[in-house]
């Protein structure tokens, strides 16, 4: 096995490389690549001895960052670009400082502004693409190109306005490195696999794992888009009926078995006619 040599942070600054000058002073590293729904985001821990950071490096609502981390092993090298990240909330204490940062321009309406429009005959690739150049970013669309006959955006942010198409629709939305990303799961699941970890990797320095079994939910909300009615149905599961849709058959016996593979078949079925299914927890109570 080949153990890493040496890690480097690399930090561009306003356009600046300062990778050299900081390598010494950062204590810790925290990057969020949230799955869906989210915004990257970046935490930087680093000592401020000559309070340059208060000085002619301090971190306005301009201030921007390129982070990549560079790692060389025994046998070959690797960079890791996280992106363009923007300074959210710098907090200065004592000769440290915590610049936690964003992978969106803070100055960008895109998240504050609310808007009311009609969009009309529209594809989702269309309207991403409108909304994120109005706002001078890119866009990826890694699903199908659902066509809309009309979408009403009715006081609110363009952002919070594509998260809910997407998710009326069975996708996904994130913002990362100054690009709206529009997936779906399962499309994203077919994929070559990058990299596999597990518990007893070397680079794996620590891990917790968390489980809940105390919470009960009474019922669920499920929402789907129809393709054929062109429009967003939506019906409500007790416990007791989500309880035996998700009986798992233990494979005791043959019949069981044969009825469980039938039933994946139609439910696939099911699924692809109705595009996907959301599901959000609607009522609770603890026990």
């Amino acid at each position: 096995m080949a153990f890493a040599r040496n890690i480097r942070v690399i930090v561009i600054f306003n356009k600046v490389d300062i990778s050299e000058e900081v390598a010494h002073s950062i204590s810790s590293l925290n990057y969020t690549d949230n799955s869906k729904n989210a915004i990257d985001d970046l935490e930087i821990e680093l000592e401020n001895l000559d309070y340059r950071w208060l000085k002619e490096w301090y971190p306005d609502e301009n201030a921007q960052l390129l982070v990549g981390i560079h790692e060389e092993l025994e046998n070959e090298t690797n960079f890791l670009d996280l992106g363009t990240f923007y300074v959210d909330e710098p907090t200065f204490e004592d000769q440290k400082l915590t610049l936690k940062c964003l992978a969106l321009p803070l100055d960008q309406n895109i998240r504050d502004q609310k808007n009311s429009v009609a969009w009309e005959r529209v594809t989702l690739k269309e309207l991403v693409m409108q909304i994120a150049n109005k706002h001078e970013m890119n866009a990826e669309l890694y699903a199908e190109n659902v066509f809309f006959e009309r979408l009403d955006q009715n006081k609110e942010t363009d952002l919070a306005f594509i998260n809910r198409v997407v998710k009326e629709i069975g996708l996904n939305m994130k913002v990362s490195d100054d690009k709206i990303i529009i997936f779906d799961d399962e499309e994203m699941e077919k994929n070559d696999t990058i990299e596999v970890f597990n518990i007893k990797d070397y680079r794996i320095r620590s891990f917790s794992l968390k489980k809940k079994n105390k919470e009960i939910y009474d019922k669920v909300e499920v929402s789907y888009y129809d393709p054929d009615k062109k429009k967003v149905v939506k019906e409500i599961i007790t416990k007791e009926e989500l309880d035996k849709r998700n009986e798992v058959t233990t494979g005791d016996s043959e019949e069981k078995e044969s009825k469980a593979k039938d039933s994946k078949k139609t439910n696939k079925k099911s699924q692809k006619k109705t595009n996907k299914k959301t599901i959000k927890k609607v009522k609770s109570k603890k026990k």
